[in-house]
């Protein structure tokens, strides 16, 4: 039987003081509800669904007062629940619109327009909507947006100033805002609704009343109805030797278990489960969760630091043995099953699975995480990983080694990252481990001294991504780099002997990355290598045994062993222990056997599954000479007739941008000719630098329809100056970027303030490109306006400018 805590005063807690030895055996649960509701009937505004099926308890009359604000988040990410209902253990749904899923936002509108990387929006939070389903909530109080507004890995809660049901326009408070602003064609859902609540395990909460609505996804009768009242259950703080074994955890407002700065303090075999909160924070050393089951947290699963950075003291704080699965279910973004700081911590054995973003993110140094397994995770986002972490280069040390990472693939099928070492990330060791259809599996995000080696990838889109962004548009982080290093005391004992690249970190040019190692890995199925052209010099790329058959025991069922003969053997290729990956059985695991099925993402909100048909523009067969000046003739380029001219007016998404420009393009069987009149802000100087992104340039980008889908996407970018470079920021080798450049003529004229113009030839030779037999050539024309900024392209590829994949056609005739 359970103990009702609910019966202890309002915001209290159980407080564990500081006993030499303990073991604690019970369960801690929230306020439980005694069966005995009434039903309640709809009025006015409910839904008819909810005749005869709705119940009510007045909160009041059972002792509970303090319901929690319904108050949106301070930040993106940011955000309590307040009360809670959970019905037999499972959590129940605030009465909300649509009952599955977002809305897209067809709209938005606003006077503070918002332009990052030329991704636009507005900052003033007013969003349009389609039909009437909005004017169901005049009347309502507190009527709560949760959305994802501008990016997809950036969610917020939102509260509704005003709907204005004829023109269709919600806007949301002013304060808090959202840090990026809104933008079209992102979703949401409307939440604490009553006249929504339409279908079982919905429930509403009137605040004022203190009465609760509910419709019970089955029958009252013998089943149990929680809410969650305490914002913790047990809370603990500089004690040691205590375990905590055999229990359940749930219903709690905040975090379950917060355990501060403990020594040698265990929770064991317990479950931990409906949280407002995370299920557990640790802090102190020498302390274990093992053998747990922790589901349907708000926020992450297990938050663990401990250690000291300046000595590298370990802390030795270990989660083993656990099941993490649908946590983050009310704060999505950024709060992962497992979060690890500090020095010299484990994450060990354990599963995660189902779940909207990444399942590990870990700062500091000398973390080690083994037999983890890995799926079914990052469903709500793209530039996310698996596990995650970044932007600080001293924090080095860490192992990840014989993890199986597979069916992972990002929001809407459009990929993310596995191993996602973000933001000049250094010295991780990604080593035996199994990757299955994950997408940029091992990713090195600019950094130094990271190894990859001895792994198996099988269908992943890219195996192994390496860039090298402080060249580029990450200049900006160099200084970062620098003040985040001389923050530790690397040129001191211990630091000296156990990171020597440290003391040579700084010097040369150390935005380039340097010490990188990708040896002894098996690639099957999917691509290999995403290695950027400037990123090649710093990695050492050897040994891998890409496209040939590893002779797998049996790949069909997942059985990635090696047969004896395997060719993988003789370049060094070391067995991965795959018996001892993942969950084991054993007397402190709370349950077993565990099994778990994959979870695919959902498709787009709104999208159907037919494909748009990407535009072909038609180049006309020209004999008359194209004098390549940067003077447009008419005479030349066909009348500069609007009927024969390429529109250049779309940003990254495909949306309308201004001001255009205009372009022409004509061939003579042997090279392309291309000329662009660009309008201008007159009120606002062309930057005449040759920097793409920060000056006026043109930029087409080509690829070579023979080569196949793998083949180099060649970039030439022309500037105001006059001059013009090949780019191998598209990842073509040096030969091919050299070739792109041979033989092109460029030219460029500023003709006034509010206008210049380009011409281009451009021989199909340079390209690799044969006319006669692939006339139909894969295209890209962008257009950098620096005055706006704005990036304005032919059509919006919404991925990179170059990504002629995403873009359209040239047909020649």
């Amino acid at each position: 039987s359970r103990p009702n805590l609910g019966q202890s005063q309002a915001g209290s807690e159980p407080n564990i003081p500081k006993p030499d030895s303990r073991l604690v055996t019970r369960p801690f649960t929230d306020h439980v509800l005694p069966n005995d509701p009434v039903p309640f009937l709809p009025s006015d505004g409910t839904d008819e669904a909810a005749r005869g099926k709705v119940w009510q308890a007045d909160l009041k009359a059972h002792g509970v007062t303090n319901f929690g604000e319904m108050s949106a988040g301070k930040r993106w990410g940011a955000s309590l629940p307040g009360l809670e209902v959970f019905f037999d253990g499972e959590p129940m749904v605030m009465a909300r619109w649509p009952n599955k899923g977002f809305v897209t936002i067809p709209a938005v509108f606003g006077t503070r327009p918002q332009n990052i990387r030329g991704t636009r929006g507005f900052m003033d939070g007013i969003i349009g909507y389609e039909g009437d389903r909005p004017s169901r909530w005049l009347e309502e109080k507190d009527v709560m947006l949760h959305g994802y507004w501008f990016w997809d890995w950036a969610d917020q809660r939102l509260k509704i100033q005003t709907i204005d049901t004829e023109q269709k326009r919600i806007t949301v408070e002013s304060e808090p805002q959202h840090h990026f602003g809104f933008r079209k064609g992102m979703y949401y859902y409307a939440y604490n609704l009553l006249p929504e609540l339409d279908r079982p395990g919905e429930w509403y909460l009137d605040r004022e009343a203190g009465m609760l609505y509910f419709w019970p996804p089955g029958p009252l009768a013998g089943r149990q109805v929680l809410i969650s009242v305490l914002p913790t259950l047990v809370s603990m703080k500089d004690v040691s030797h205590v375990v905590l074994n055999g229990m359940v955890f749930e219903g709690s407002r905040g975090t379950a278990l917060r355990l501060g700065n403990v020594t040698r303090v265990r929770v064991e075999c317990a479950v931990i489960r409906n949280t407002g909160d995370w299920g557990i924070s640790l802090s102190g050393k020498d302390s274990t969760v093992v053998g747990c089951d922790l589901y349907n947290l708000a926020s992450g699963g297990i938050s663990m630091s401990g250690g000291d950075r300046k000595t590298l003291t370990p802390a030795g704080l270990t989660v083993d043995n656990c099941h993490l699965h649908r946590f983050g279910r009310w704060n999505p973004i950024c709060k992962p099953g497992v979060r690890v700081g500090g020095v010299g911590n484990r994450v060990t054995h354990c599963l995660f699975n189902d779940a909207p973003h990444m399942a590990v993110m870990w700062g500091g140094n000398d973390h080690f995480f083994e037999f983890n397994e890995f799926h079914s995770v990052v469903r709500v986002a793209n530039d996310a990983g698996i596990m995650y972490a970044g932007y600080n280069p001293a924090m080095r040390g860490h192992m990840i080694r014989h993890n199986y990472f597979h069916h992972v693939y990002g929001h809407h099928f459009k990929g993310c990252n596995g191993v996602y070492l973000d933001d000049m990330f250094c010295s991780a060791t990604i080593y035996g481990n199994v990757f299955q259809e994950v997408p940029r599996a091992a990713f090195i995000g600019g950094g130094h001294d990271n190894i990859v080696e001895n792994n198996i990838f099988v269908d992943c889109k890219p195996a192994v991504h390496v860039d090298a962004r402080m060249l580029g548009w990450a200049s900006r982080s160099v200084d970062t780099m620098r003040k985040r290093l001389e923050a530790v005391p690397y040129k001191q004992e211990p630091w000296r002997s156990r990171y020597p690249q440290l003391l040579t970190y700084l010097e040369g040019n150390y935005a380039e990355p340097r010490g990188n190692v990708v040896s002894r890995n098996i690639c099957w199925g999917g691509t290999w290598n995403g290695i950027r052209a400037k990123a090649r010099p710093g990695v050492e790329l050897v040994d891998n045994l890409v496209g040939e058959d590893p002779k797998f025991v049996d790949a069909a069922n997942g059985d990635f062993r090696l047969q004896s003969d395997s060719p993988a053997f003789a370049l060094g290729f070391k067995p991965i222990p795959f018996d001892k990956i993942g969950l084991y059985e054993d007397p402190l695991r709370v349950t077993w056997p565990v099994k778990t099925e994959v979870r695919y993402p959902d498709r787009k909100p709104g999208v159907k599954k037919t494909v748009k048909a990407k535009p072909v523009f038609p180049v006309r067969y020209r004999t008359g000479r194209v004098t390549v000046d940067g003077d447009l003739g008419a005479e030349e380029w066909n009348g500069l007739s609007a009927d024969q001219a390429m529109r250049i007016a779309q940003g990254l998404e495909g949306e309308t941008v201004a001001p255009p420009s205009t372009a022409w393009l004509v061939h003579d069987g042997e090279a392309l000719y291309v000329s662009v009149d660009n309008a201008v802000d007159p009120a606002k100087p062309l930057r005449m630098g040759d920097r793409w992104g920060r000056d006026d340039c043109v930029e087409l980008a080509f690829k070579n329809p023979a080569g196949g889908p793998a083949a180099p996407i060649l970039i030439l970018r022309g500037f105001p100056s006059g001059q013009f470079v090949s780019s191998d920021e598209a990842g073509a080798k040096q030969d091919a970027v050299s070739k792109a450049a041979k033989g092109v003529h460029y030219s460029a004229k500023v003709v006034g303030k509010d206008r210049w113009t380009v011409e281009w030839r451009i021989p199909f030779v340079s390209l690799g490109i044969d006319p006669s037999k692939t006339p139909k050539i894969p295209f890209s024309l962008t257009v950098r306006k620096s005055a706006e900024p704005a990036w304005v392209l032919w059509t919006g590829t919404h991925h990179a400018t170059w990504n002629v994949d995403k873009a359209g056609f040239l047909d020649l005739k």
